[in-house]
């Protein structure tokens, strides 16, 4: 009889123990655009969340809000910035409106491969400019991943040269930078919100549009289109975006852990994101049918040299251009690295 008792006591204990871990666990609310299921982000958000749970013993928990539960990226950008939201991950573009030198990642055909670019968003460079965005907006950009090689999409012709854009109405971020890289290909820019643009190309308002593989699919725009154009114009930055307040309120082995997460978050979305260029284009190809072309490096060649001066120009415009000089040096150095 004494002997339950003890065990009684001692499981009282043990649960109230567990009661008063879980009453001081702190939680953490991560809002992103993406749906769930098996796609590069959001498998890339749950790593994020296990190994936060896992590292800190429970002591935080992140909640997940897929989907723009929480609203659109902006709208997510200015909850972390006014501290409503502790968490967001978010796109170059969506960034740009808080931040304007990020636009200096959209020059075209800036990097030749993943690879190069990886070796870019790990180095001083955009070390440089996490560090500025903290400064200039009080945003912490933990860690920079690669949302994507854009590409086009369209249901007039394949393209293969330059020359094949010419006439059609292609759908644009509503990003300056996008719609002159669309017109100086002979194409007409057209500025769509991304929640559009399914319905945009269903009726026929647009030609075609550009995105990576996993977005297209993912968002229904092989379902609505013909033909597929690997030619990765612009290589799309995602940002692991926290609210400092928070974040400088951790602890420091929990700000370790929360910066630990993020880069496994960021190298999770790196691999499976270029993973995803072939996958989901033999998906869009065998289970939707569009035409899917890689170009060669000598096309790409082409694209370049018709789009980049106007676009580099115009970027130096906005950004400056010891910043856009300061980023081609960095990429030069990445090839020689890689390649030489």
């Amino acid at each position: 009889m004494q002997i339950r008792k003890l065990v009684a006591t001692a499981c009282a204990g043990a649960v109230g123990g567990l009661l008063s871990t879980a009453a001081i666990a702190q939680d953490i609310k991560f809002g992103i655009g993406i749906p769930e299921g098996d796609f590069p982000e959001y498998n890339a958000l749950v790593r994020f969340k296990e190994y936060v749970e896992f590292k800190t013993n429970g002591e935080l928990s992140v909640r997940l809000f897929p989907n723009n539960q929480l609203g659109g990226e902006r709208e997510m950008l200015e909850q972390v910035q006014q501290g409503s939201l502790e968490l967001t991950f978010v796109a170059d573009g969506a960034i740009a409106g808080f931040y304007p030198p990020m636009q200096v990642w959209s020059i075209p055909y800036l990097f030749e491969s993943a690879p190069v670019a990886w070796d870019v968003m790990n180095g001083t460079f955009a070390d440089d400019m996490r560090g500025d965005i903290l400064e200039q907006t009080g945003l912490r950009a933990l860690a920079f991943s690669q949302n994507g090689f854009r590409s086009f999409t369209n249901n007039i012709r394949p393209i293969i040269n330059p020359e094949d854009m010419a006439g059609m109405k292609i759908r644009t971020m509503e990003s300056p930078v996008f719609m002159e890289l669309v017109n100086s290909l002979g194409a007409t820019a057209t500025p769509i919100s991304g929640s559009e643009v399914l319905m945009a190309l269903r009726q026929g308002v647009v030609d075609g549009q550009e995105n990576p593989p996993a977005v297209v699919y993912g968002g229904g725009l092989g379902e609505v289109q013909k033909y597929y154009t690997l030619d990765e114009h612009v290589f799309g930055l995602h940002a692991i975006i926290a609210n400092e307040e928070w974040f400088s309120g951790l602890s420091e082995s929990h700000q370790q852990i929360i910066k630990d997460a993020a880069l496994l978050m960021a190298w999770t979305e790196n691999l499976q994101k270029t993973e995803g260029d072939w996958l989901f284009s033999e998906k869009l190809r065998d289970e939707l049918g569009m035409e899917i072309h890689v170009s060669t490096p000598e096309e790409k060649a082409a694209f370049k040299e018709i789009t980049q001066a106007p676009v580099e120009a115009f970027i130096r415009t906005q950004v400056g251009d010891e910043l856009v000089d300061e980023l081609l040096g960095r990429v030069g150095e990445a090839k020689s690295r890689l390649y030489d």
